[in-house]
């Protein structure tokens, strides 16, 4: 019955537009970008994959959270219309992880859509040296993309109503994309030289969306513009920092999850 579940989620997710819109509109930014280097004598000139990876990265840091959280949203809230789904001998827990599993898997499709077209364009035309970081990369945008689907559903499964859920969506990545960013300048200033850099550690794992960045920026060696907490985490850990910041973006995922499927769980229909 779960794999059911699953597969009626996902048909669900594949006829509504959103994802073949996204797909579309996503690729054609990746392309354009890939394209930045045409040249006004009309030769082609692309930047190689570092280069364009990291303008790349910069486009998924923030289009793909945004969608995630309110795509989690409004699918967090849609779960107290599924009456008749949950009358059938299918635990709560299940409905909630089969709509995560199904967005996810619809919008990491589009995701290798738009990245894959670019990277061919990038590969034909400045040849596929780092093309393993550039998979690597799809990866990490794999990851950001599952935990904030996964905050988005604990977000609108909490606030029941879609119109709620989806403002408290909009807040959270406005939180997410600036506000960790803002204290953390704050402390760095606070800080007096010198001192111990695990307090900026500490705020990088508490926003998925710096973790994916300074793992990111990692994979192409461009940690000197990862930010005041990447650059903290960096000198604290060294190469163990990308273990715990995979680790993290697995939390981020989990914990919300698990946080959706209780609350769903323990509250009528």
């Amino acid at each position: 019955m779960t794999a059911a579940l699953l597969r009626f989620e996902l048909a669900a997710a594949r006829k509504g537009k959103t994802a073949r819109l996204f797909a579309a509109g996503f690729a054609a930014a990746c392309v354009a970008l890939a394209l930045v280097g045409l040249s006004a004598g009309g030769a082609l000139t692309i930047q190689g994959f570092t280069r364009t990876s990291i303008s790349l990265l910069q486009l998924i840091l923030w289009v793909v959270p945004l969608l995630g959280l309110l795509i989690g949203a409004s699918a967090g809230a849609e779960c107290y219309e599924l009456e008749y789904v949950a009358a059938l001998p299918v635990t709560r827990v299940g409905i909630v992880v089969s709509r995560w599993a199904a967005w996810v898997g619809a919008l990491s499709a589009a995701l290798c859509i738009g990245l894959g077209a670019a990277g061919v364009i990038i590969a034909v035309f400045a040849g596929s040296a780092d093309g393993g970081r550039y998979l690597g990369m799809i990866g990490v945008a794999i990851l950001l993309l599952s935990s904030c689907v996964a905050i988005g559903l604990a977000i609108g499964v909490r606030a029941r109503d879609r119109s709620r859920a989806m403002a408290f969506a909009i807040v959270a990545w406005c939180v997410l994309v600036v506000g960790v960013d803002l204290v953390a300048i704050g402390v760095l200033a606070i800080l007096p030289p010198g001192a111990p850099s695990w307090p900026l550690s500490l705020l990088l794992l508490l926003d998925p969306i710096d973790l994916a960045r300074v793992l990111g920026l990692g994979l192409f060696s461009a940690a000197e513009v990862a930010g005041p907490t990447g650059a903290a985490l960096r000198a604290l850990m060294g190469g163990w920092g990308a273990v715990l910041l995979g680790a993290g973006l697995v939390a981020w995922t989990a914990v919300p999850l698990a946080f959706a499927a209780r609350t769903f769980r323990t509250r009528d229909l």
